[in-house]
């Protein structure tokens, strides 16, 4: 199972909400740098959230319609 990335966070907080988002969704989702970013507090340590490649559609939806400011300019 290959994961694909979906969104950069800027904390923990934001992470959990788009986690739980996707969870009701029925998708899984991965987070990267999670633990850095809270050891090392400072700027360039986000948390991105990465999905199943099969589930990246769906997750894209759940991301534009529930948090519209994290989707670049498409």
């Amino acid at each position: 199972m290959k994961t694909v990335y979906l969104a950069t966070l800027e904390n923990s907080s934001q992470a959990s909400i788009l986690q739980s988002a996707l969870i009701n969704e029925g998708i899984e989702s991965f987070l990267r740098n999670e633990i850095l970013s809270t050891v090392i507090n400072t700027p360039g340590f986000q948390i991105e959230i990465e999905v199943l490649e099969e589930d990246y559609e769906k997750a894209l939806e759940v991301l534009k319609n529930g948090f519209p400011y994290l989707v670049d300019g498409e």
